[in-house]
């Protein structure tokens, strides 16, 4: 299944290349019809190009004078190039191909000082896929442009909404903390998000905002309710992943993924097992976060009180010490 995934995922990559070059051949053939000059300077760049190449795969002697004549006659051409498409109110960029991800040209691979490696855009490729039914729908409507304040009361009521000011300037003061956290997701310093207040207050809301904001930013993230996250846990220790390499992703991108939700925490069947399995998880991704980016945001109905007597000390303390705590307030959105 999994297999099959990347098999996917490579056909769409390459179905991503040939758009691209149709799109520039396609603007090729405008300019060169409006600018017939224009065709006989690129066939001379890529003739050249052609020769360029050749000449560096031979097994001839000195090559270093003919390659810089080479190398001088295809900047000349260059600059003649966009000299004329300059004249013609004509971006250079128009003949570049149109890449869906810049980072990999839409390779899906990265090569830096480490080596070839998969980019970020292929990654979460995986992870849409492997959790295509409990995933961040990137097409949706919750995103920070469609955040509304006004839905919030303006009255300050502590004994109603357990907080010292109005909901609406908690949840503007709770916003820009979001957008903090977006802005600083690369440091190690930056503490993980812990959302807390009543149903439809918005915690889901602002946590898919964020993760659209980043997914935006080619960042990999993975939203999962807890019961979704424990079941793939328990899937996990049931399978054997020996004669499938590609199996264990799932699992495995609970662990790696730039930003991991995990959603109405305390609805899951709890467990000592269980237990160990969120401390696990959350001592993972923060021993992890030194080194790379590996940001978590929890949310939930249930306070600090609460989730000491439902969980363990280690657990609470964990989210206590390593997650800021924003409470939402205000009146059940779902119903406005």
């Amino acid at each position: 299944m999994n297999r099959d995934i990347h098999n996917i995922i490579a056909r769409e990559y390459e179905r991503r290349q040939k758009l691209a070059a149709d799109i520039v051949e396609q603007r090729k053939q405008q300019l060169y019809t409006k600018i017939p000059q224009l065709r006989e300077i690129e066939s001379m760049i890529n003739h050249l190009g052609i020769k360029y190449n050749r000449l560096i795969l031979s097994v001839s002697g000195d090559k270093s004078v003919i390659l810089n004549e080479l190398t001088d006659k295809i900047a000349e051409l260059t600059s003649a190039r966009n000299e004329l498409l300059a004249e013609h109110n004509i971006s250079f960029d128009c003949l570049m191909p149109p890449y869906q991800c810049e980072k990999c040209k839409d390779t899906g691979y990265i090569t830096d000082t480490a080596g070839s490696q998969r980019c970020s855009c292929y990654r979460q490729q995986i992870i849409s896929h492997l959790f295509a039914q409990s995933n961040v729908n990137v097409n949706g409507k919750e995103c920070f442009d469609n955040f509304n304040e006004m839905i919030y009361p303006d009255e300050i009521n502590e004994a109603k909404y357990g907080i010292g000011i109005s909901p609406r300037e908690n949840i503007n003061n709770i916003k820009k903390s979001c957008i903090e956290f977006i802005q600083n997701i690369d440091d190690p310093n930056q503490k993980n998000l812990f959302f807390n207040g009543r149903t439809g207050v918005g915690k889901t809301f602002l946590s898919f905002c964020i993760a659209r904001e980043l997914i935006s930013q080619g960042r990999t993230v993975l939203y999962l309710t807890a019961p979704a996250l424990f079941d793939i846990i328990t899937e996990h220790k049931m399978r054997n992943y020996k004669e499938d390499e590609y199996a264990d992703d799932k699992y495995q991108s609970i662990f790696s993924v730039e930003l991991l939700i995990i959603d109405d925490l305390g609805t899951e069947p709890l467990s000592d097992a269980r237990y160990a399995e969120l401390l696990n998880i959350l001592n993972s991704r923060q021993s992890q976060n030194t080194a790379r980016t590996c940001k978590t945001i929890i949310s939930t109905n249930i306070g600090p009180k609460k989730l000491y007597e439902l969980y363990t000390e280690r657990i609470a303390s964990r989210i206590v010490g390593f997650f800021d705590r924003l409470v939402l307030a205000g009146k059940d959105i779902r119903l406005l």
